[in-house]
């Protein structure tokens, strides 16, 4: 399911309040390339950005198959209305690499037909140049494990939303470090927006509070010591 998926399975099993959701597997993904013919992930190197180009738009307009658009179709049913389609890559976010921010995820999505779409474009973004260097430089070759799973969940019309860490990603000193902006966390994750950054210390005390607009924090600090 992937580094995200796995994640949020988890967060769930330790019953954090986590969006409902479901996950297209990596095999899934697998069973889309090899139905259709395209075995293109074997120990190749050296992708021109124009192979890619070519490799995304097979995969924009070629059918999901049969048999896994239904099983799709139901899962989404069950959830229904409005969702969010995540790509969530087999090996991300591990010790060696992490992979952030090289694949699409796709917001508001709502529909069958739309939501299938969305898993294509989330299927087709690891055809991207960007990311086949990023794994030349730390792989030999492409590696046998290399794939995207896709989770969709039920879309949160937020306040404001942002990423947490649980240690400082520079330094990696213990304590929390929240950047935060007002309304959907993905312009935070794209670096779009200059976010609030507020710091909880070891020792649970907020030791910064940086608001990117001036008399219009993002989170009070009821809200940082929360979360």
């Amino acid at each position: 399911v992937g580094g995200k998926g796995a994640c949020l399975a988890l967060l769930r099993h330790w019953r954090f309040d986590v969006p409902p959701g479901f996950v297209v597997t990596a095999a899934a993904f697998h069973t889309f390339l090899s139905t259709l013919g395209m075995d293109v992930l074997s120990e190749r190197r050296d992708w021109a950005p124009a192979d890619l180009e070519r490799l995304r738009e097979l995969v924009a307009v070629l059918p999901v198959p049969p048999p896994l658009a239904r099983e799709v179709g139901r899962a989404y049913r069950r959830l229904g209305g409005r969702v969010a389609v995540r790509s969530s890559m087999v090996g991300e976010d591990g010790a060696a690499s992490s992979f952030a921010g090289q694949l699409d995820s796709l917001l508001d999505v709502e529909g069958e037909p739309a939501v299938l779409e969305a898993v294509k474009r989330c299927w087709a973004s690891l055809f991207n140049w960007r990311l086949m260097r990023y794994v030349e430089e730390r792989e030999t070759a492409i590696p046998e494990r290399f794939a995207v799973a896709v989770v969709v969940q039920r879309m949160v019309d937020a306040r404001s939303a942002g990423v947490a860490f649980s240690a400082d990603p520079l330094t990696g000193q213990p304590c929390v470090v929240i950047e935060a902006a007002h309304g959907l966390g993905e312009a935070v994750v794209q670096g779009t927006v200059t976010p609030d950054r507020y710091v909880v210390d070891g020792r649970g005390v907020l030791a910064e509070a940086t608001s990117a607009q001036d008399n219009a924090p993002v989170l009070d600090d009821e809200q940082v010591y929360r979360l």
